[in-house]
């Protein structure tokens, strides 16, 4: 499989956030967490089979899956099969905080390698290039079909679809421009669990109120999904997808010419920059670029520093919590005290800071012959690819 992200490593106490959603998808095939998230996002158990709570000691108990293996063979066997963590915050904050990767359970070796619990161990790992996982043979839950993953890192989409047309890769990154277009040559085409939201982003803390509520009252968000999209994502002004929060529509995204251009009026001209070679950003980016003009905004293009800035950021969870505090990350805000995911996100799109577009599906290309992606523990190779999945 290739990929466009550029992994350092997979350790998961790494806080490589620029990569989050390559993280989300690869880690847990080769370090496991205590819980994770079901489809609903709901926890579930992983290596811990249950939870209990303690009243007296004021701690919560897991109680540790019996008979796992790490990848060297060695028994994973927690003191007196429990883990016990204090009760100071709500379980519901403490499960979701187990269920992340970066919550992983890892055992570092005597020559410094890291081994997990998971269905894959590491075989070889060159930094921002390439990796190779291989099956393990002891894991807990049953052998992988696959024996092996060659995985290609740093990859542009143009060389990962030369790759996939020519047989050097199975599996390859699509945009969602592009899924029509390779399914006519015969390739599947598989949405995963992962989305990322388009959206404008303010760099530079000076630019008024009114300029910025200006600039999201001048998107024309259905002429950019319609025309520039392919009618592929879903028009939003809200961080997180419809199907994740389920009160996305709490966030209207009307667009008003007219009271844009009064609150522009004497604005002084932004300084706008996306990359130019990304074939979703550049289109979507001039039109933006034209919607502000005619409010009477001036986005002049940038390729150093910006007022404000076009950018897809990840939604790498199924879980609405932990997707709100990695996207206050990327953005280097910090997550809001709620009571809510509502009042979360609310107040990280106060004062228009962040400007939501689209909600786009994340695809990618597979050959015939591959079954069950995206998990990879799952994943099999059918020996008739003539059968499309």
């Amino acid at each position: 499989m290739e990929m466009r992200a550029a992994l350092r490593t997979l350790d998961p106490a790494d806080s490589d956030i620029l990569a989050l959603e390559a993280r989300a998808q690869l880690i847990p095939a080769v370090f496991e967490t205590l819980v994770r998230f079901d489809e609903r996002g709901e926890p579930q158990p992983c290596l811990a089979t249950s939870w209990s709570h303690d009243a007296a000691r004021k701690r919560w108990v897991f109680t540790a899956r019996p008979n796992v293996l790490l990848h060297n063979g060695t028994q994973w066997s927690p003191k007196g099969g429990a883990i016990e963590l204090p009760d100071d915050r709500p379980l519901a904050a403490i499960l979701r905080e187990l269920a992340q990767p970066a919550g992983a359970i890892v055992v570092r070796a005597d020559d410094g390698s890291l081994l997990g619990t998971g269905p894959f161990r590491i075989a070889h790992w060159e930094a921002e290039k390439s990796a190779r996982l291989v099956a393990h043979d002891g894991y807990w839950a049953g052998r992988p079909f696959l024996d092996s993953i060659e995985i290609r890192m740093g990859r542009s989409l143009r060389d990962q679809e030369m790759d996939l047309e020519s047989g050097k890769t199975d599996i390859a990154e699509v945009l969602v421009t592009d899924g029509r277009r390779l399914r006519q040559k015969g390739f599947a085409i598989s949405i995963t669990p992962f989305m990322e939201t388009l959206a404008l982003v303010f760099e530079n803390p000076r630019v008024p109120d009114a300029t910025r509520e200006a600039l999201a009252l001048s998107i024309d968000r259905a002429t950019i999904n319609n025309v520039l999209l392919q009618k592929q994502g879903e028009p939003s002004a809200a961080l997180l997808p419809r199907w994740l929060s389920g009160y996305s529509f709490l966030f209207p995204a009307p667009r008003n010419v007219a009271r844009a251009k009064q609150l522009s009026a004497s604005a002084a001209p932004l300084a706008f920059a996306y990359d130019r070679q990304d074939a979703i950003l550049r289109p979507v980016g001039e039109r933006i670029a034209v919607n502000a003009s005619e409010a009477g905004i001036v986005l002049k293009s940038s390729t150093g520093p910006a007022d404000v800035r076009l950018l897809c950021l990840p939604i790498t969870s199924r879980d609405s919590w932990t997707s709100l505090a990695d996207v206050a990350a990327m953005l280097k805000l910090g997550l809001p005290r709620a009571s809510s995911e509502f009042e979360a996100e609310s107040a990280l799109l106060n004062g228009y800071r962040i400007i939501p577009l689209v909600h786009l599906p994340r695809m990618w290309a597979i050959s015939g012959g591959v079954r069950n992606w995206p998990r990879l523990a799952d994943v099999w190779l059918d020996p008739d690819p003539k059968v499309k999945p």
